[in-house]
C-alpha cells in the first residue's frame, strides 16, 4: 500500500501555484535589482516587447504539469513502495521541478523582450544653413543630359546631401509657381529622400519663375539665426515667368541679406539645328556674380563639390547641439541566466527522490 500523505483537493490544486509564486517572486526580486542598479536613471525601455506574451507559454506548462499529468491513469508493479514515491516533505516538494520550468518559461519571455536603456549623447557641431533651390518646370524633361535634365539635377542634389553631414538644409521648388517643399532640418536623409520622389508636376511645370523660388528660398533664410546662409539652385537658366520677383530683383536681394548663391547650370550649352539653345547660362551666371556665389555645371559635379566645399570652408560657421539618442545597456542577460539556472534546477531535481513517476 502507498504511505503518501493524504492532501486535501484544493490544497493538492493550489499548491503548485504557491511554488511557483514563491521562485517567481524570488527570481523577480533579482531581476528586479538588476535592472534598478544597472539603468543608472535611465528608463527602460523594451525592445521587443511583444515577446512578453510567450509569457503565456508557461501558464500553459503549469496548467499541464499541475493539472492535466494527475488525471493519468498508469499503473507499475514495485515490491517495495518505498523505491517510488516520498513521504512527509518530499512528497509537498514533488510539484517543484515543474514550477522551476514554468517560471524559467517567463524569466525567458521576459529576456526576449529586449530591455536596454539609451544614453543621450550631446554633439557640438559646426554649420550652416543651405537652402536648395531646384527647377521643375516642363524645360527639365528634356533629354539632352543622361536619362533626362530632371534626373541630372536629383543626382547632383542627392551626391551633395550626402557629403553634408552638418548643416541644415532646406529644399525648394519651383516651375510656374514656387513652393517649400522642406524647411530647415538637419536630417539629410529626409531631404534626399523627398528629391528623389519629386517628378514634374509637383507644382505647375508651364513656366520657369527663377526669380520667385529664389527669393522663398531667401524668406526662409530670413528666419535663420545661422552666421553664413547658401542657397543652391539648380535650374536650365531659362526664366520666362515672374509672379513678385525676377531673378536679377532675387539675386540683390539675396545679397542684401548677406546670402551666396550657387548656381547650377542643368542642360547643355550646345546649340540646336536652328542655331539656338534652350538653357540660358547669362542668367545664372549673374545671379551667382551679384551674390558672391559661384557658377557651375551640372555634368561637372566634381568641380562644384570641390568649389563649394572650399567655400564653406572659409564661412563662418554657428555652433549647435546635436542630440542623439543612443543605446547603452542591454539587460536581458540577467533573465537568460535565471532561466538556465532555473532549467538546469529542474533536470537535477529530476534525477532524486523528486522525479515523478510515471
Amino acid at each position: 500500500m502507498s504511505e503518501q500523505p493524504k492532501r486535501h483537493p484544493f490544497a493538492r490544486a493550489v499548491w503548485p501555484w504557491g511554488l511557483v509564486l514563491v521562485i517567481g517572486g524570488l527570481a523577480a526580486a533579482i531581476g528586479y535589482s538588476y535592472l534598478d542598479d544597472q539603468r543608472d536613471g535611465e528608463r527602460i525601455v523594451w525592445r521587443s516587447w511583444k515577446a512578453l506574451f510567450l509569457g503565456g507559454g508557461g501558464v500553459l506548462v503549469a496548467l499541464i504539469a499541475f493539472h492535466l499529468q494527475r488525471r493519468r491513469v498508469a499503473a507499475m508493479g514495485f515490491s517495495q513502495v518505498g523505491m517510488v514515491g516520498s513521504r512527509g516533505a518530499g512528497a509537498w516538494l514533488g510539484d517543484l521541478p515543474s514550477a522551476m520550468r514554468v517560471v524559467a518559461l517567463f524569466a525567458l519571455a521576459v529576456g526576449l523582450a529586449r530591455p536596454e536603456t539609451y544614453r543621450t549623447i550631446v554633439h557640438q557641431e559646426d554649420s550652416i544653413d543651405i537652402m536648395i533651390v531646384f527647377d521643375m518646370s516642363k524645360s527639365m524633361e528634356e533629354s539632352d543630359l543622361p536619362r533626362d535634365r530632371m534626373d541630372a539635377a536629383q543626382r547632383v542634389v542627392r551626391r551633395f546631401l550626402r557629403r553634408t553631414k552638418h548643416d541644415r538644409v532646406g529644399l525648394v521648388i519651383f516651375g510656374q509657381q514656387a513652393m517649400l517643399q522642406c524647411p530647415l532640418t538637419s536630417d539629410t536623409k529626409l531631404v534626399e529622400q523627398i528629391v528623389k520622389d519629386m517628378t514634374i508636376g509637383d507644382v505647375p511645370e508651364l513656366g520657369t519663375a527663377i526669380g520667385d523660388g529664389l527669393a522663398m528660398a531667401i524668406a526662409s533664410l530670413r528666419r535663420s539665426d545661422a552666421k553664413s546662409k547658401v542657397v543652391i539652385l539648380l535650374s536650365d537658366g531659362d526664366n520666362n515667368w515672374v509672379t513678385r520677383f525676377d531673378p536679377d530683383e532675387a539675386a540683390r536681394t539675396a545679397a542684401a541679406h548677406k546670402v551666396k548663391v550657387y548656381t547650377v547650370l542643368v542642360g547643355r550649352e550646345e546649340s540646336d539645328l536652328f542655331g539656338g539653345t534652350s538653357v540660358n547660362p547669362a542668367t545664372l551666371r549673374s545671379i551667382a556674380q551679384l551674390t558672391g556665389g559661384e557658377f557651375f555645371r551640372a555634368t561637372d559635379y566634381e568641380s562644384f563639390d570641390r568649389g563649394f566645399q572650399t567655400v564653406r570652408s572659409k564661412l563662418d560657421t554657428t555652433k549647435r547641439e546635436r542630440r542623439e539618442r543612443v543605446p547603452d545597456k542591454q539587460l536581458f542577460v540577467i533573465f537568460a541566466l535565471i532561466a538556465a539556472v532555473l532549467v538546469a534546477l529542474e533536470l537535477l531535481l529530476s534525477h532524486t527522490r523528486l522525479r515523478r513517476l510515471p
